[in-house]
């Protein structure tokens, strides 16, 4: 090799296009990293978003549904107020079963819909509330609501009473607690009633058989099962035990 080949081969100049390619190949690695390094912190950016959204979706329910509670339970309180500014005792005293009879079907005839009805209490599960007239979606609102199509307590039939067991107060949240023997009181304008519960048992919505007589004077009162659903309903069914004086407190 001359001296001159030899200074070029020192000085690099043999390898200057070398070093410039292994320059761009190292350029266009470090861009290959660069770009899946992009991937890989990409999936946990999206996977983050989806997070959050379904936290913000979920915590939105969760809010509604509080709200919706919390409203109807206000709205039921409410309503009980009136109910209880609009009730009053007009019996005489008797406990006679024609007299008795006789105001049942009398304030039958003036009930109109959610006017009071009377005042049930339940001490086995502390569920004390006015009824209202009527079982349709408006009269749950304001409480327990007597089915119109059964007689008043005293008419010798099967009074039915229908509460929400989770909204508007859910009077008859704890009605699946109740067992034979345990005591259900009402108190009507004209007397006090008192029943023992006889049997409790399930059925489907569409089983108006519980609302037949039963042989007996009797009470039954209904709600779903299991909350939020409609699929059955629990059926509480008592029989009348006692009959006091109109003001009998309960």
């Amino acid at each position: 090799m001359s001296v001159h080949g030899y200074t070029r081969y020192r000085s690099g100049r043999f390898h200057f296009k070398g070093r410039r390619r292994v320059r761009r190949a190292l350029q266009g690695d470090s861009q290959i990293r660069a770009l899946k390094g992009d991937d890989r912190g990409r999936a946990p950016r999206v996977i983050k978003w989806l997070s959050t959204a379904v936290l913000v979706a979920c915590l939105g329910i969760a809010l509604f549904v509080g709200a919706r509670i919390g409203y109807g339970y206000l709205g039921a309180w409410a309503g009980q107020d009136a109910l209880r500014d609009l009730f009053s005792i007009t019996g005489n005293g008797s406990v006679d079963p024609g007299y008795l009879e006789d105001e049942a079907f009398a304030l039958r005839q003036e009930l109109n819909h959610l006017d009071p009805v009377g005042e049930i209490n339940i001490p086995g599960i502390g569920s004390r509330w006015m009824i209202v007239e009527g079982a349709d979606d408006e009269a749950l609102t304001r409480g327990p609501g007597h089915l119109v199509e059964t007689p008043l307590p005293g008419a010798g039939g099967n009074f039915t009473v229908a509460g929400d067991r989770v909204l508007y107060g859910a009077p008859f949240l704890h009605l699946d607690e109740m067992a034979p023997g345990d005591i259900i009181k009402v108190k009507m304008p004209y007397a006090t009633f008192t029943y023992r519960v006889r049997e409790t048992f399930i059925v489907t919505p569409e089983d108006m058989s519980v609302l037949e007589p039963v042989g007996y004077e009797a009470i039954t009162l209904l709600t779903c099962d299991p909350p939020w659903d409609i699929k059955r309903r629990i059926v509480v069914r008592g029989e009348l035990e006692r009959v006091e004086a109109a003001g009998t407190e309960i």
